[in-house]
C-alpha cells in the first residue's frame, strides 16, 4: 500500500469529523442568533366622538407599544406604539384614524411595567392627517402567566392596568385610566421564538 493510499485513508474520516464537529459547534450559536422577541403592551379606551349629525357615540381607542429585535440584539432601535381610533354613528357612517408613531419604550423586569411616550402624524378614513401625541403606563396586576407553544416558542403575560394622556390634533381625547367596557383588559406580553 503507498503512503498516498494510507493517507487517503486516514484523512477522508478525520474531514467528515471536523465536518462534524464544525456543525455541531455552529448550530446553537446560530440558534441563539436566530431568537426573535417581541414585548407588547396593550389597552383600550372609550373615547366620545361627534359626528356629522351632532350625535355624540363613544368610538373606541387602541395604544398598543411594541418592541422586536433578533438576536444578539437585546434592544429595538426602532420602537413603536399603534395609536388606533375608530368610532361609528347612528347613520352606519364611520370615522377612524390610526398609525404606527415613532416611540421611547421603557420595560421593567418580569414584565411589571412599560411606559411608552411619543408623537406623530396619522391618516385617517377621508384623508386628513392629524398630529397624535400619546403618553401612557402599563403596569402588572396579575401573576406571570407562561405558555409554550412548541420548540422555540415561548409567551409570557401578565394582565395590567393603563393609565396616561392621548392628545389628537392638540385636544387632549384620553386623561385617566383604560375605561373601555367590552374589550379585553390591557396586558404586557413577551413573545420569543427561534
Amino acid at each position: 500500500m503507498s503512503t498516498s493510499t494510507s493517507l487517503r485513508r486516514v484523512a477522508a474520516p478525520l474531514a467528515v469529523l471536523v465536518v462534524a464537529l464544525t456543525a455541531l459547534t455552529a448550530t446553537p450559536a446560530q440558534a441563539v442568533s436566530d431568537l426573535f422577541t417581541e414585548k407588547t403592551a396593550s389597552a383600550f379606551w372609550s373615547v366620545p366622538h361627534e359626528c356629522a349629525d351632532g350625535s355624540i357615540v363613544l368610538g373606541t381607542l387602541l395604544v398598543q407599544s411594541t418592541e422586536d429585535y433578533t438576536a444578539p440584539d437585546t434592544v429595538d432601535t426602532d420602537p413603536t406604539t399603534r395609536v388606533q381610533f375608530l368610532a361609528v354613528c347612528p347613520d352606519g357612517t364611520s370615522f377612524s384614524w390610526g398609525g404606527f408613531l415613532p416611540a421611547e419604550i421603557t420595560s421593567a423586569a418580569n414584565l411589571k411595567s412599560v411606559h411608552t411616550v411619543g408623537s406623530g402624524t396619522v391618516r385617517d378614513n377621508v384623508g386628513g392627517s392629524h398630529t397624535v401625541s400619546f403618553d401612557v403606563t402599563y403596569t402588572a396586576v396579575g401573576p406571570l402567566r407562561t405558555e409554550v407553544n412548541g420548540p422555540g416558542s415561548k409567551r409570557m403575560e401578565r394582565e395590567a392596568t393603563a393609565t396616561g394622556q392621548v392628545t389628537f390634533d392638540g385636544a387632549l381625547i384620553v386623561n385617566g385610566a383604560n375605561n373601555h367596557p367590552t374589550r379585553p383588559a390591557p396586558f404586557i406580553r413577551v413573545h420569543t421564538e427561534k
